[in-house]
């Protein structure tokens, strides 16, 4: 994260794209599904709680749709043309 994220100043977000790809490659994966308010808790849309099998497993898909170039952290901290 960014400095002004790591100072509690602001919070990092998720970039539209990078949790859409990240919803599509959890979907495809065997096992119980991440329900739809987990992924709403996550992105921050909702309040909540998110149990750790859940939680683990988004974290692991955001992180394999990070690696695609059209996926990509955005940090709303930042101001636009920095």
């Amino acid at each position: 994260m960014c400095e002004l994220c790591d100072n509690g100043e602001a919070q990092a977000g998720i970039a539209p794209a990078l949790a859409t790809r990240a919803r599509r490659l959890e979907a495809a994966l065997p096992g119980d599904p991440v329900p739809d308010l987990a992924w709403r808790i996550l992105l921050g849309e909702t309040g909540g709680a998110i149990a750790w099998p859940h939680t683990q497993r988004m974290l692991s898909c955001l992180e394999e749709a990070s690696k695609a170039l059209c996926a990509r952290l955005r940090c709303e901290a930042v101001a636009p043309g920095r």
